[in-house]
């Protein structure tokens, strides 16, 4: 994401990236989201029925990565995703070729196999989270140091270069430890969310390194320790469901192409058949089965990533044995409304403290030249005024998370990372506004992210809480009547 500064190394890189591919302003990181109108074919179920052609991944080679960190991300990283979604977004000739089943019915109806929830109620009122970022999924912005020395621009080509599994090995065991999960315990977060991607479960045909699984077990294992719970979150998916860094690929969107979608449905009922066991019903809160999907004319359909969504919904209820599990999807930077009537479908019309599909929105301010353009008030009058914009109205029955979210933002007359008391006072009003707001209209929220590499700006959570915070935990509030809701 991009804020006051930005480097050489990657500005190349990314320029380098959408030359090559023409891709549109991809987002990120991280995380980004499109300041766009939701497709209007958003509820339309399509059952396809022909063969579409495989998408190959072009390759990159570019210049190194530096040993320096930036507090903003690079450019393409865009909290306004890629622009302006789509008024309409097309369907694909074969969306999902092996996902149909054989009576042909809907994949919004019930399987009658663990579907809506007993009771929500075992977890906290809300979640109060962070995100494991660029640990087990690399993200060459936040940690430029692993791939310095070579040509790798995604985990891809990293996984490909000499000397990989070593330097990822290490990354691995180093990078987030069991004392992280103490510090995050003492400042009040209850919940993380963990990145994972595809190529943990199956890495067939692809250079990919496996491995990661077993930290993501080692984490579970020091969340359970401290109380906290755990997302674990399909962040990159089989044929790159968006084409940026942090699918795991640059390059093409190819997700719903050849049979991706099925492949998708397959790792993500192995980590259930684990995950949603009773094992881990005291730790193991939710699974997300697609991060950021990138909607338009050159990418995902929007009807059919709806119509997996119930597919793959069910497919994943029918290996969890924990009814409480959350399965999450991204609204595609769609709007959250726009998957009201779908996730309704879903749910099966359940009560909200019922409902466990839910939909994972990620709302930052520092993408878009729009917002990066805001005074301080503005940004914060922006943050409360999410609970009649992007958030649902209270009476909604539709569980919404806000699972990334960042308080770097630009201050005037001040430099991200150098904290000066403007800095640290309008970081904390800033921040204080966003978690109001989701806290007041949504199941919870997760910081992106602990850790920017070394980082000591507003990217990361080690920094806000040591600079902005200090002995105070997430739930004090400085400035309690900063939004005019509840």
């Amino acid at each position: 994401m991009s804020g006051t500064h930005s480097f050489a190394a990657f500005a190349a890189i990314a320029l380098l990236a959408l030359t090559t591919h023409a891709l549109p302003q991809t987002f990120r990181h991280r995380r980004p989201q499109w300041d766009g109108a939701a497709s209007s074919d958003s509820i339309s179920i399509y059952s396809p029925t022909t063969t579409e052609t495989s998408t190959t991944f072009p390759s990159l080679s570019v210049e190194p990565s530096h040993s320096f960190l930036s507090s903003t991300a690079p450019y393409g990283y865009t909290a306004s995703g890629f622009a302006a979604a789509p008024t309409s977004a097309p369907v694909p000739s074969n969306p999902y070729p092996t996902a149909s089943s054989t009576n042909n019915t809907s994949p919004y109806q019930s399987n009658g196999t663990n579907e809506t929830s007993v009771n929500t109620s075992k977890y906290p009122a809300k979640f109060r989270g962070v995100n494991l970022g660029a640990w087990l999924v690399l993200e060459g912005w936040m940690t430029p140091d692993i791939f310095q020395g070579t040509d790798a621009t995604d985990q891809w080509t990293f996984d490909s270069s000499d000397g990989a599994e070593g330097k990822l090995q290490q990354h691995w065991s180093t990078y987030i430890t069991e004392g992280d999960f103490k510090n995050m315990s003492s400042w009040g977060i209850n919940a993380v969310r963990i990145p994972i991607g595809y190529w943990a479960y199956n890495n067939a045909n692809t250079p990919y390194i496996t491995g990661a699984d077993a930290y993501l077990e080692k984490a579970i294992g020091w969340a359970r320790q401290y109380g906290m719970w755990v997302m674990v979150d399909c962040h990159g998916s089989p044929g790159s469901q968006n084409g940026a860094e942090h699918s795991g690929h640059v390059g093409a969107v190819s997700w719903q192409a050849d049979d991706n979608l099925q492949l998708s449905i397959e790792v993500l009922q192995n980590i259930a058949q684990k995950y949603g066991s009773m094992e881990y019903a005291d730790v193991v809160m939710g699974i997300e089965l697609v991060n950021e999907p990138k909607i338009g004319d050159d990418a995902n359909s929007l009807s059919t990533t709806q119509w997996w969504a119930a597919k793959a919904y069910h497919a994943v209820k029918e290996k969890t044995e924990n009814k409480d599990l959350y399965i999450l999807h991204h609204d595609g930077f769609t709007g959250v409304q726009s998957w009201t009537d779908v996730s309704a479908k879903i749910n099966n019309n359940a009560a909200y403290d019922q409902a466990t599909f839910g939909i994972d929105l990620h709302l930052y301010q520092n993408q878009d030249d729009q917002s990066k353009s805001l005074s301080l008030q503005q940004h914060i009058d922006k943050a409360c005024g999410y609970v009649n914009t992007d958030l649902l109205p209270l009476d909604s029955n539709l569980p919404v998370f806000v699972g990334e979210f960042s308080a770097q933002i630009d201050i005037e007359n001040c430099q991200d990372g150098d904290w000066s008391q403007e800095l640290i006072d309008g970081t904390r009003q800033y921040f204080e506004a966003m978690i109001n707001a989701y806290e007041h209209s949504s199941r919870g929220w997760f910081v992106w992210s602990l850790k920017q590499g070394s980082d000591n700006g507003a990217w990361s959570m080690e920094s806000i809480m040591q600079n902005v915070y200090g002995n105070d935990k997430v739930t004090d509030r400085k400035y309690p009547g900063i939004c005019s809701f509840g």
